[in-house]
């Protein structure tokens, strides 16, 4: 395989957890190139080390470091500059992965959450995707609390969180409502501050980006309840390297759909519930469930 063969992926919060899990994966057992990035220079070069100091010799996978901060729109777009100047002749990243992500912390404040996992994404992808950057996958690491908050929501709210959305501004109207505790920013429907509502608005993001990116195959996953940082004390019990599964069937296997949420099984799942690994794919038919 050539340098130039070789599929190059961007990975947010690359240095650790899933992220760096899944960067060891990619150039390990895929044989990828991959941008590691870190919102710190330094744990960063850390993490791309210790992948390096595991790469055999001649293997065709390397990584390098993006230092990234999907909070920050300046820091975002200094990335997009660094790996296009990067790529180079090379053209194109093959896949992107929004993996960066934060809230599961009563001391993290609601609007650092959706910044980060919502907005963060769409920072990442105006400034890669729609840029030209990447040429064919979008994955974007969810969570089983996008559907636990829909399912928590009144029954038309749940209709209008399955259904995409007619543009940004819509998502973000949804956001803001949140005076009659029915959805929204503090809204009671969402019992980790914010986490839940961001990940059911990064599913409707990924519906949104379907459709306005129809040559990019965009995908929405759930690692499943996995041991890293972020859930740290909650009694999760599977390793890192058990929730790069979804993540890598999405960058990598032939999907039915773009725009849909996949299980930690790589299963179709529905947005309005929590579908169990081993259950039936949902089939994508919100009114016979939700009972509108």
């Amino acid at each position: 395989m050539t340098a130039k063969s070789r599929k190059k992926i961007l990975v947010t919060g690359g240095n650790s957890g899933i992220g760096f899990a899944l960067c060891r994966q990619l150039v390990l057992e895929h044989g990828c190139h991959v941008f590691l990035g870190s919102r710190s220079r330094q744990r960063g070069e850390e993490a791309v080390a210790s992948i390096r100091a595991l790469i055999p010799a001649q293997h065709s996978g390397s990584v390098e470091l993006t230092e990234v901060d999907v909070g920050e729109d300046a820091s975002v777009l200094s990335a997009a500059n660094a790996v296009r100047e990067a790529l180079g002749t090379d053209g194109q990243l093959y896949g992107l992965v929004n993996n960066a992500g934060i809230g599961l912390a009563a001391s993290v404040a609601a609007e650092e959450v959706l910044n980060t996992n919502l907005y963060g994404v769409k920072r990442m992808c105006d400034a890669f995707v729609t840029e030209g950057l990447v040429s064919d996958r979008v994955v974007n690491v969810g969570s089983g609390s996008g559907p636990g908050y829909v399912h928590r929501c009144p029954q038309p709210t749940q209709r209008a969180l399955c259904k995409t959305p007619a543009d940004w501004k819509a998502i973000e109207a949804m956001i803001a409502i949140s005076a009659d505790g029915m959805t929204g920013l503090h809204s009671e429907a969402d019992v980790n501050g914010a986490y839940g509502l961001s990940k059911a608005m990064l599913a409707l993001y990924t519906m949104l980006f379907a459709e306005e990116m129809p040559n990019i195959l965009s995908s929405c996953v759930s690692p499943g309840w996995i041991a890293t940082k972020l859930v740290a004390g909650s009694g999760a019990t599977k390793k890192p390297e058990e929730g790069t599964l979804s993540i890598r069937h999405c960058l990598f296997e032939s999907l039915s759909g773009s725009g849909w949420y996949y299980g930690s099984d790589c299963v179709r799942s529905p947005l309005h519930f929590m579908r169990n690994p081993g259950e039936p794919a949902y089939d994508g038919v919100v009114d016979d469930v939700i009972g509108l």
